[in-house]
């Protein structure tokens, strides 16, 4: 386990120092919206829309702990709602108006390959990103965030980020995981990846 956890670290320390390069690897691309400037937040969510919970959870903590050590202020919103039983864009704006936040760092999952290689494909079965306006997103399918070491899959995670200022889509990317370790390296990998990124791009 430890040794496991000293990996996790080097990889994340990688991913971080990857990210920070002046042009953006092949397939590590993002979408910026036009106009946006690099800001200071208050306070940032992390939202996972995976099925299963308790991949959920390990995906927001991972992120938020990262966030927090890195003088950001982050919080989950696992302990608060599931994405999965929101029924309208009306019921996620009641829950939203409940948390002190300015900026929403959304993570979902897009499925899995059976195969890992350069350039990865995700299954047909995987929904296009479509959600422009953070109130649309009870609207998209969801994946459970769980692997099969047999299987030697890799997954790929769409994050996103909105601002309470503004409900439209400022940041987007998509990153593609080794899931064969286990759900816990493959959630520090990601958090590593996406703040890796957002700095990369200055959104934060």
């Amino acid at each position: 386990m430890r040794i496991i956890k000293v990996l996790s670290s080097m990889v994340l320390a990688m991913a971080l120092f990857s990210c920070g390069a002046s042009q953006p690897a092949a397939g590590t691309e993002s979408y910026i919206a036009p106009g946006y400037q690099k800001k200071k937040f208050d306070k940032m969510l992390v939202l996972g829309t995976m099925k299963d919970e308790v991949g959920r959870k390990k995906a927001e903590t991972s992120l938020v702990d990262l966030l927090n050590r890195s003088g950001y202020k982050a919080g989950a919103t696992y302990t608060f709602f599931n994405i999965n039983e929101i029924k309208s864009r009306e019921e996620l704006q009641e829950k939203v108006k409940t948390f002190p936040f300015d900026a929403i760092i959304v993570l979902t999952y897009l499925g899995t390959s059976t195969t890992i290689t350069d350039n990865v494909g995700v299954a047909s079965t995987t929904p296009v990103v479509t959600s422009w306006n953070f109130f649309d997103l009870y609207t998209s399918p969801a994946y459970d965030f769980t692997y099969d070491a047999q299987a030697q899959k890799a997954g790929k995670v769409y994050a996103s980020l909105y601002t309470s200022e503004k409900y439209e889509k400022q940041w987007g990317t998509i990153i593609q995981l080794n899931m064969s370790n286990g759900v816990d390296m493959a959630a520090d990998i990601l958090a590593g990846n996406v703040l890796g990124r957002m700095k990369r791009d200055k959104i934060l």
